[in-house]
C-alpha cells in the first residue's frame, strides 16, 4: 500500500521502518523546523531528519488545512499513518486515503483521548495502559478501534521509560493492523462514550510541586513530568528541577510543615521531605544552570540541612 506518515517526535521515528517493512512510504506530514536549545538554533524534527536519510519526500505545513490537501492529493496513498503528530487534520485531509486514516494512540481507548495520555497514566498512578490503533474522526480520538493492547506500568517507570515501552508495542500494532486494512478484514470496534477520560497538554505551570499534597502523588508527578515540562520546587529563591523522587518508607521523623527536610543519606545521596501525608526521597535534583545531581550533594552545595524548607 502507498502510506503517507504523519509525526514529529523522536518517538515516532520507529514506525517509519514498520512500514517500510510491508509498505510503500511515498510522503512524510511533520511539524515545521524549530529552534531550540541554548543556542536557538533551526533543527529539523526527529521525523524529519530519518524521512531525508531515506530520501522521502517530506511536507511541513504551518497548518494542515484544506488548501494543503490540494498538496497531498497528487501521492494518491492509501492509508494515512499518525503518530504524535500535533495537529488535528480537517475533513478535506481525511477524504483523501483511498483506505483509511489511522492513528496510533497511547491510551486504552476510550480512556485518556487528548494529547498527554501516558503522562496523565502516570499522574493518575495507574498501573496500565496500552495502545489503541483506530481510525481518524472529526472529534479527537473517538474514532471506531481497530486494535488495541495492555501496557503494564511498573513503579519505575517515568514518562520516557513508558513512552519507549508504548512504542515497542505500538509498532507492532500498526504492523497488524496495516495488514488487516489491506486485506479488507479490519475491524470497526465503536468506543463507549460513556467511559471516556481526557490526557490534555501539561504546561510548565502544572510541573510545580506543592509538597502540602500526599507523598504519592507527588512522586507521580515527577514520573510524569520527566523530561517535559519536568518538576519543580523553590529553593534559595531559584527554581529546583526534581528529577527522580519515591515515596519514603520508614522514616523516623515526622514531625514538621510540608516542604520540611528530615533525612539526608550522604552515602546514597537521597534526601526525605516530609509531604502533605508521608514524605517523599529526592534522589536526583538538578538547579538552575547546572547538571543533574544527587540531592545531598545539591544540599551541601546550597547549605540546607535537616529543618530547613523547600517551597
Amino acid at each position: 500500500m502507498k502510506v503517507v506518515f504523519w509525526g514529529t517526535p523522536e518517538h515516532a521515528v520507529p514506525y517509519i521502518d514498520t512500514i517500510l517493512q510491508h509498505h510503500d512510504l511515498v510522503a512524510v506530514v511533520t511539524q515545521p523546523d524549530r529552534r531550540c536549545g541554548r543556542g536557538r538554533k533551526l533543527t529539523a524534527p526527529p521525523v524529519k531528519q530519518r524521512a531525508l536519510q531515506l530520501a522521502v519526500p517530506v511536507l511541513q505545513p504551518e497548518k494542515p488545512d484544506a488548501q494543503f490537501a490540494a498538496q497531498l492529493a497528487p501521492f494518491e496513498a492509501d492509508v494515512f499513518v499518525v503518530v504524535a503528530y500535533g495537529h488535528i487534520l480537517c475533513r478535506e485531509i481525511l477524504q483523501l486515503p483511498r483506505i483509511a486514516a489511522v492513528n496510533v494512540h497511547y491510551s486504552l481507548l476510550p480512556a485518556l483521548r487528548g494529547a498527554a495520555p501516558v503522562q496523565h497514566a502516570l499522574m493518575q498512578g495507574l498501573t496500565e495502559t496500552g495502545v489503541t490503533v483506530q481510525y481518524i474522526g472529526e472529534r479527537l480520538d473517538a474514532g471506531d478501534i481497530i486494535l488495541q493492547r495492555p501496557v503494564p506500568i511498573e513503579p519505575h517507570d517515568n514518562c520516557q521509560s513508558l513512552t519507549q515501552k508504548l512504542t515497542a508495542v505500538g509498532t507492532e500494532l500498526l504492523a497488524e493492523a496495516l495488514r488487516l486494512l489491506e486485506e479488507g478484514s479490519a475491524p470497526r470496534i465503536p468506543q463507549d462514550e460513556e467511559k471516556a477520560t481526557y490526557a490534555p497538554s501539561l504546561t510548565r505551570a502544572d510541573g510545580a510541586i506543592d509538597w502540602a499534597r500526599p507523598a504519592e502523588e507527588i512522586v507521580n508527578l515527577v514520573r510524569a513530568c520527566y523530561g517535559w515540562p519536568g518538576t519543580w520546587c523553590e529553593s534559595r529563591g531559584r527554581r529546583l528541577k526534581i528529577v527522580q523522587a519515591s515515596v519514603a518508607e520508614n522514616i523516623k521523623a515526622q514531625e514538621g510543615e510540608p516542604g520540611t527536610i528530615v533525612e539526608i543519606d550522604n552515602s546514597s545521596g537521597a534526601v526525605v521531605i516530609l509531604t502533605g501525608r508521608g514524605a517523599a526521597t529526592l534522589e536526583l535534583v538538578q538547579p538552575e544552570s547546572k547538571g543533574v545531581m544527587r540531592a545531598a550533594d545539591y544540599l551541601r552545595g546550597a547549605r540546607l540541612g535537616i529543618g530547613d524548607k523547600l517551597q
